[in-house]
């Protein structure tokens, strides 16, 4: 390079990049000190940040190549160095206090009217942080013009074999980072797994599919190195259960999922068979699922954690504390599903110390209709198997009411339908014969939740069952302009049917705010368990007085608080730094500053939330 603005740049950026990795090393509070967690957690800082930075330059690059005012390239430069690093000390902060990074909520805690003042900074703390960006911007001013004059006055000159060299040096520890990670995913290795969110914006490779497909490493889910506790950045639970006035006569556990079982399908003429199963067990009528997909939805019930808590569970492997309960109490695991459980990846969490031969997720038959029967059939077989054993839990997901939403022909009740159709060419207008198809798979689902429900009475265990039929989410036709799930928190995505029948209760109906999140602090003390609810879960007993003041609700990049006829959106990620947004009873926007004001103490609650159970 033969341009001193260049070179002063190329320079400048060197340095400030020491400066980052000095920041960045904070991160490091709960890397293990092992050469395997240490080595990756070195090369993914090194990696990511040099792609940050080379983003960066190029940037500056282009303005400096367009622009021909020294004191404006000069005034940029060191406006964008500035700007990075008092993020990355921030975000640093943040991290080590709440075990996130900067995203929306924070964001909106800090510009929203009361915000600031909820978080209880001190007069000494905001003198410090004034302190911190003044001394850093003076010390970019320093530094840059220090450089300009260095390579002024000794006419320095880059070569370019040491561009070649840096490339060649930056693709090696770019693919050694994103290499190390798939491996680790691949072979459940969590001292790495566990640190796909250490750093802000870090995106891990994952091969898994590709490597089962085309490298045949099928064996992978069998392998995995687990973390040791003390470098654990989970407090999961708080405090150590405790049990008490422990019996054999445990209850056999029961839950059958039904796949985007929306609330107001649990009717009469389309589930008559849970319908009539609900009159003798606890139907909650104002339940909302933990997520508005799958993944978050299923994780709520088994963990009692808001959704936010996946990534860190999913990294260290974390097994259920309700799963590891019932293991120590020799209870026997029988896991169906008519899809896959790898993806999401609910043997790496939900599942993850469950012996691979109770699990049956790849049913033989081809369609979705038979592929629900052959699972309810099997554990119908199950059910009905002759000799004594241990209580069991047994989880099923059906799957016919999600995607082309299947049925068979005998089960076509609602009518009009289509024998298939095209997602992209739907509206509001031409939405019913699919919603039809969508009503027919939930009647067969509910033919076959009928079926085993016979079969526990018929074998005369159903007095002795814990009974849990509900959804992991729901399903929208275009009722609030959206369509399927996962794509917003509208009651038709998220608010799913809960029936419970528990054999020490009469049955009831409660109209109280309910969650998935309430369905481990219901069964856990079931098993003697003393500790309050808090100390591993975010919710609260179905059986018990106390009631949620709202609903919190996950998705992949955003949660959701449903709160007195209002739902408050904001963004989690920090790719995602959008303000919050407030949706009325139609989940229609409401733009008005004093009522996003109101929603503030319970924002700095919920953040609270966030990291009560990391370290």
């Amino acid at each position: 390079m033969k341009n001193k603005k260049q070179e002063t740049i190329v320079g400048f950026f060197a340095v400030n990049f020491i400066i980052t990795l000095l920041l960045g090393t904070q991160y490091f509070r709960n890397v293990g000190w092992n050469s395997v967690e240490m080595f990756f957690a070195v090369i993914s800082l090194l990696s990511h940040f040099l792609s940050l930075y080379i983003l960066l330059f190029f940037a500056i690059f282009i303005f400096n190549f367009v622009s021909t005012k020294e004191f404006l390239s000069d005034f940029l430069t060191i406006a964008v160095m500035v700007l990075f690093n008092c993020l990355i000390f921030i975000d640093v902060a943040i991290f080590r206090i709440f075990r996130f990074h900067i995203n929306g909520l924070v964001l909106n805690l800090i510009l929203t009217k009361g915000g600031w003042e909820s978080l209880d900074f001190t007069k000494s703390t905001e003198a410090y942080l004034i302190i911190i960006a003044v001394a850093l911007v003076l010390m970019q001013v320093t530094i840059y013009y220090y450089i300009k004059h260095f390579v002024h006055k000794r006419n320095v000159i880059i070569k370019k074999s040491f561009v070649y060299i840096f490339f060649f040096l930056f693709g090696l520890i770019l693919l050694s980072d994103k290499f190390m990670y798939a491996y680790g995913d691949l072979y459940n290795i969590t001292q790495i797994t566990r640190h796909s969110k250490l750093y802000p914006l870090y995106q891990p490779l994952t091969i898994k599919k590709f490597a089962q497909k085309h490298l045949k490493l099928n064996n992978a889910e069998t392998r995995s190195i687990h973390l040791k506790t003390k470098y654990s950045a989970l407090s999961y639970p708080k405090q150590q259960l405790r049990y008490e006035k422990q019996t054999a006569d445990f209850p056999n556990i029961l839950i059958i999922l039904i796949d985007s079982f929306r609330y107001d399908m649990f009717a009469r003429d389309i589930t008559p068979n849970i319908i009539k199963f609900s009159r003798d067990s606890m139907v909650f009528e104002n339940h909302y699922s933990g997520g508005n997909c799958t993944r978050f939805g299923v994780f709520s019930i088994f963990y009692g954690l808001h959704g936010f808590y996946w990534n860190a569970i999913l990294g260290e492997r974390r097994s259920p504390i309700l799963m590891d309960a019932m293991k120590n109490f020799g209870y026997e695991f029988k896991i169906f599903s008519a899809t896959k459980l790898t993806f999401p990846e609910f043997t790496k969490t939900c599942f993850v110390n469950v012996d691979g031969k109770d699990i049956y997720d790849d049913p033989a038959a081809e369609s979705k209709p038979e592929k629900d029967l052959e699972i309810t059939e099997r554990l119908i077989d199950y059910i009905e198997k002759p000799s004594p054993r241990a209580p069991f839990f047994a989880f099923m997901f059906l799957d016919c009411p999600h995607g082309s939403y299947g049925f068979p022909p005998e089960y076509e009740k609602f009518r009009p339908t289509v024998p298939e159709f095209n997602y992209l060419l739907l509206n509001k207008d031409n939405i019913q014969p699919v919603f039809n198809r969508y009503k027919n798979a939930i009647h067969y689902n509910d033919f076959l939740v009928g079926k085993i429900i016979e079969s526990l009475k018929k074998t005369k265990i159903l007095d002795n069952t814990v009974v849990i039929i509900s959804g992991d989410h729901g399903e929208a036709f275009f009722e609030k302009g959206f369509y399927g799930h996962n794509r917003g928190f509208c009651m038709e995505q998220v608010k799913v049917p809960m029936i419970m029948r528990l054999p020490s209760k009469n049955p009831g109906r409660y109209s109280k705010l309910t969650s998935h999140a309430d369905i481990v602090p219901t069964l856990l003390p079931m098993f003697g368990c003393v500790n309050d609810a808090a100390d591993y879960s975010h919710g609260v007993s179905l059986t018990g007085a106390e009631e949620h003041r709202f609903a919190i609700v996950s998705s992949w990049d955003e949660m959701a608080m449903i709160y007195d006829g209002h739902t408050v959106v904001f963004p989690t990620e920090s790719y995602k730094l959008s303000s919050l947004k407030i949706y009325d009873s139609d989940y229609k926007e409401i733009r008005n500053n004093s009522i996003s004001e109101q929603f503030t103490p319970y924002l700095l609650k919920f953040q609270k939330e966030l990291s009560y159970y990391l370290k």
